[in-house]
Parts: structure tokens; sequence; C-alpha cells
């Protein structure tokens, strides 16, 4: 893949392998993929596919072991830690399975935290905080504590939080694990409008219905991209047992 100015995420050749000598696991093995504003990519693939350790280098919270990681044309691997934090505050979204907020913060609070991490000032942090909420249909609950919340309203708050400000790039892994079926699917609708206003979008899935929201469909099997044209319905790959 040559180099290309208008992705959000761009992945060449990227390793990453865990471990030394005979206790080495190859989690990614060359990969090569992109992601571009408007556009979302649903990666599918069995347990130990490296869905995840793509995602998580892709957001800068792991290494590659060799290749060049790009956010916005800023190569990840360049930075250091502090940089590339910043980089996921600034750029980045993350939403995660578990929700991962904050128990002693309310709603607004922890939407509003990266802004405030990253110098924002309190009352700017708040307003943009209550957009993000806004925009998820949650504002109600702006003063609410997690516990307080249902696990949709969480992963409401936790899209919020990864939406806040100026990112331009939204990483899922699996958020809607977690959730009924039913409010899994708000949770993709929500999503889908993201990328629709803008965003590039990267989600991690296991079901075919949900990678029916993406405009792509990536599969993985062993650290590779097995298929990724999109042009073979998910459910022949699935039914091929390409995925395992």
């Amino acid at each position: 893949m040559s180099a290309d100015p208008t992705a959000a995420l761009r992945l060449l050749d990227v390793h990453r392998v865990h471990g030394e000598g005979e206790a080495q696991v190859h989690a990614l093995r060359g990969i090569t993929f992109a992601a571009h504003p408007g556009e979302l990519v649903a990666v599918m693939g069995p347990s130990g596919s490296g869905k995840s350790t793509l995602l998580t280098i892709a957001g800068g919270l792991d290494e590659p072991s060799s290749g060049v990681v790009e956010v916005e044309g800023v190569d990840l691997t360049a930075l250091d830690r502090s940089e590339r934090a910043r980089m996921r505050r600034t750029s980045v979204g993350y939403v995660f399975q578990g929700f991962n907020l904050i128990p002693a913060l309310t709603a607004v609070e922890n939407v509003a935290l990266p802004r405030e991490l990253d110098g924002v000032r309190a009352s700017r942090a708040r307003r943009e905080a209550m957009e993000a909420l806004e925009e998820v249909g949650i504002a109600a609950l702006a003063d609410r504590f997690p516990d307080d919340m249902s696990g949709g309203q969480q992963q409401r708050v936790a899209i919020a939080r990864a939406v806040v400000g100026e990112r331009r790039l939204v990483l899922a892994d699996e958020p809607t694990g977690a959730l009924d079926s039913e409010t899994g699917e708000e949770i993709l609708r929500l999503l889908r409008a993201r990328c629709d206003a803008g965003a590039a979008g990267v989600l991690v899935t296991h079901e075919a219905r949900h990678a029916a929201w993406a405009d792509r469909v990536v599969f993985l099997r062993d650290g590779v991209v097995v298929d990724e044209s999109g042009s073979a319905p998910v459910e022949d790959l699935l039914g091929a047992g390409r995925l395992g």
C-alpha cells in the first residue's frame, strides 16, 4: 500500500510478536490496512486471530514489533509514550467492551476528563462533553454515576467519551458484547451515524449481523488478512470455514 494522505488510519506491513524464542507468538503477520473518513470498517475473525491486537496498535495502546502505524498522517511508532497519549486524547476515540468508566465520576465528568487532561479549560470541556452526551441521546443523565445507569447507558457514555472534541478516528472493540441485542443495535446505529458525519470507524465484532452496518469487512486469521474486498458476503466466508 502506497502512502495515502486521505486515510484516517493506515497500517503498513505491521507485525506484532509476543515473547522470545520457542515461546514466540505472532499476533500480527504483515498487516496492511486503512480506514478513511466516513467509512466504518468491521474486523472479524476467530479468537486469537489478532483482531484486538490490531485495534490496540491502531489506537497507540500497544506498539508493533515492526511496520508503520499512521493516524491522520502521523507515524505513531515515531512518537514517545507521552506524545502517543496526547495523540490518543486528541484524535483517537476508543470504545471498550467493558465500558472502562470511572465509577467516582459522573457521566459528564467521565466524558470531559480526556479534554481536561489535554489542557482544555473545565468550562469548555464540560460544554463539549454535554454536546457529546446530547449526540448519543443521554444528556439528561449527565450528572448520574455509572453504577446508577444501565449497561446500554454506560456504553453510550463511553461512546460520547470516544467522540468528544475533534476525534476523527473511533475504534470499538466488541462494544455490544455485554449488551442485549436491542441495545447493541442502538450502539451500532450511533457508531454508524458518527462515521456518516465524517469520522473513520473500526469495529471489532464476531457477529455477522453487526458487520452488516459496515462499509467494508476485513477478515483475519492467524494474524493475516484473509479477505478484505467486502465482495463476498459475511455468511459465505463464515460458512466456508475460513474463520474457523
